[in-house]
């Protein structure tokens, strides 16, 4: 679905890095048209070598910003978020990764929490793994300070992400956490849908032991797995509302084929 476009409220920039990654892109892209938030732009930094062109034909030119740059060797993720920062026009930003699903109150949920606060984001995401076994097994997945990709922050170009090529959002969450941060608890993680799809930045351990971070968890998880009751394990049990941003993300997922 294509929601309208207008210039109520603040301008959001959803700020996206990619190169080669047409279909993951594509998914993305289509979350982006989805929101309900109005006045909103997609900023995309690419320096791969693929047409995007076709994927973001529904976007007016004037809520897109298509930034392409030839690859050099030596240029990082870090780098690549740098310079979406700086050729995004909104006052508030969001980071928009090019592998991730977004719910469609995405933007809206966070911006009503966002508040007087600096930066906002999740303590959780869904997961999922592109695996056979996992396929139909989303979980909810913990960060140790919460979501990175789901940050949302005021403009302010003193603030830049580190030259590394990974781990870099990590790193700037923790700058706007002394900005001040409102933290959306568990019952959001159906806002963002964080995807293991063999060609991550991260490896897949980076994924699985999201199954169980937290030290209850993580002995709930090993209990049951001594007992062979994972299928009750506290993580996979979704609320209706997590079940239908998961339902609506394998569907999608589905019929564009990438798994």
């Amino acid at each position: 679905m294509i929601r309208s476009f207008g210039d109520e409220g603040p301008r959001i920039s959803c700020l996206m890095v990619t190169a080669d990654r047409r279909k993951l892109a594509e998914r993305s892209v289509n979350s982006f048209l989805s929101q309900e938030y109005p006045n909103r732009e997609l900023v995309i930094v690419d320096d791969g070598e693929q047409d995007y062109s076709p994927i973001l034909a529904a976007i007016p030119p004037e809520r897109l910003i298509h930034h392409r740059l030839v690859k050099e060797p030596g240029r990082t993720l870090g780098d690549l978020r740098n310079l979406s920062l700086d050729v995004a026009r909104g006052s508030l930003l969001a980071q928009w990764d090019d592998d991730d699903w977004f719910d469609p109150e995405r933007l809206s949920r966070q911006f009503a929490t966002l508040g007087g606060k600096a930066a906002c984001w999740t303590v959780a995401t869904i997961v999922h793994l592109d695996d056979p076994a996992w396929l139909e097994r989303p979980y909810i997945g913990y960060i140790q300070g919460g979501a990175p990709s789901t940050i949302l922050h005021v403009r302010d170009d003193g603030i830049r992400y580190p030259s590394e090529r990974k781990g870099e959002d990590s790193t700037y969450r923790d700058t706007w956490a002394r900005r001040g941060a409102a933290v959306m608890g568990r019952e959001w993680s159906a806002l963002l849908i964080r995807c293991f799809h063999g060609s991550n930045t991260w490896e897949r351990d980076h994924f699985t032991r999201r199954v169980a971070l937290r030290p209850r968890d993580i002995v709930e998880w090993n209990i049951r797995k001594l007992f062979g009751t994972t299928d009750r394990y506290s993580q996979f049990r979704l609320t209706p509302r997590q079940q239908a941003s998961f339902d609506a993300f394998f569907a999608q997922s589905r019929a564009l084929g990438i798994f």
